[in-house]
């Protein structure tokens, strides 16, 4: 499990008497669990019961199988306990990165084997008046946890961009030189 921090808006950042932060959550998780569903599972049921005393995160899950999800997670906020958050499995072949800013916009609702979310990941937004369900999208299909939970700001976008990039970069360069030396 590897985490970065997104921070997300204010007013979701601190729980009342939550007690596990995102480095305890980590931690309990990895001493209870061996496949990445799993640690989806028991990180969520932790935050549920004792709160979620952290900032917005983006935590990367993999296991031996070759399981790799990726999961946003921010607080209920002051008044409610645990998190709303969604994990979405990256596919065979693929990498993901993040840093200090999530990456998970629209998500599927009926592909259980690749997305999972909380139940309240919508309606908690509206509550709290930072998403409004749109006339031609009354399902909400088209919401977007980053853009709602963790609008990017030209600083955001400049510091995480730049650094995801030469993740991928790394990676493609690293590609590319291999298949130059296959040539030989």
């Amino acid at each position: 499990i590897a985490e970065t921090t997104f921070g997300g808006i204010e007013q979701l950042q601190n729980q009342k008497n939550a007690k596990i932060d995102y480095g305890s959550l980590i931690y309990i998780t990895l001493q209870r669990t061996k496949h990445a569903i799993e640690a989806i599972h028991t990180m969520t049921s932790l935050m549920d019961e004792y709160g979620y005393a952290s900032e917005g995160e983006s935590f990367s899950l993999a296991d031996a199988n070759g399981q790799v999800w990726i999961m946003e997670v921010i607080s209920r906020g002051k008044d409610k306990v645990g998190s709303v958050w969604v994990a979405m499995k990256i596919p065979d072949g693929y990498i993901s990165a993040h840093s200090n800013q999530a990456r998970i916009t629209t998500f599927p609702r009926d592909k259980p084997e690749e997305c999972l979310y909380a139940e309240d990941v919508v309606d908690l937004a509206k509550e709290i008046g930072i998403y409004q369900s749109a006339e031609d999208d009354p399902q909400d299909l088209q919401f977007s946890f980053s853009d709602t939970y963790n609008p990017v700001t030209f600083m955001g976008a400049r510091a995480s961009d730049a650094r995801t990039w030469s993740i991928f970069s790394l990676l493609s360069n690293n590609n590319n030189n291999d298949d130059d030396d296959d040539d030989d």
